[in-house]
């Protein structure tokens, strides 16, 4: 049976496209630890999403990369080291990237789910209610804000933001969320409180 073998045209395709997206997942990865590194003032930070934030997929991307790129060095197929190359480059930056962005950052400016979606950002003085229900592994919160707070905007207008805190961790974004809003709001959180929702037209 001959041996079958891509058109040399597409061979550069394949490649180019992979050089592509390595390149591509390489600024992602930049980009990503950038953002983390230029957070100020952070109070709280925590893990979340599917298996507590472990990026697993992406572990076992770049696993199954460094066996076949160590099948290829021990065979000798040297052809093989750029494709080999271009995907153990892409699931690192792959896992860097799941890595940081499966953190939530609570800082003295406001709440951050995801360090690159501008969109999952929100400051507390935007804060405008908030909902917290109990959870089996922690805690729901769920935050109305008003993305430009200063104008004179109707709550219908508002977005939600919800953002998922473990147990360990609730007493402790509690207390933050006292400090930062109990000034504001006529209402604040008590150590045996399970849902509260507390409405920014109540102050003191």
């Amino acid at each position: 049976m001959p041996e079958f073998e891509l058109p040399f045209y597409m061979q550069h395709i394949l490649l180019g496209t992979l050089a592509f997206f390595s390149v591509a997942s390489f600024v992602l990865a930049v980009v990503t630890i950038s953002n983390a590194y230029r957070l100020r003032n952070v109070l709280l930070v925590w893990r979340s999403g599917k298996f507590y934030g472990f990026p697993l997929f992406a572990t076992f991307f770049m696993i199954l990369s460094l066996v076949l790129g160590a099948i290829a060095w021990y065979t000798s197929m040297q052809q093989y080291y750029p494709v080999i190359g271009g995907y153990v480059l892409l699931s690192i930056n792959w896992v860097i990237s799941s890595y940081y962005m499966s953190k939530r950052y609570i800082t003295d400016n406001g709440i951050v789910k995801n360090i690159n979606d501008p969109s999952q950002t929100i400051s507390w003085l935007e804060i405008h209610d908030f909902v917290e229900k109990s959870e089996k592994n922690g805690n729901l919160y769920s935050f109305l804000y008003l993305k430009d707070h200063h104008a004179n905007k109707s709550p219908l207008e508002a977005h939600r933001l919800e953002i998922e805190v473990p147990t360990d961790q609730v007493n402790a974004f509690r207390k933050i969320l006292n400090h930062k809003l109990g000034r504001r709001f006529q209402h604040t959180f008590s150590d045996t409180s399970q849902h509260i929702s507390i409405n920014l037209s109540q102050r003191k």
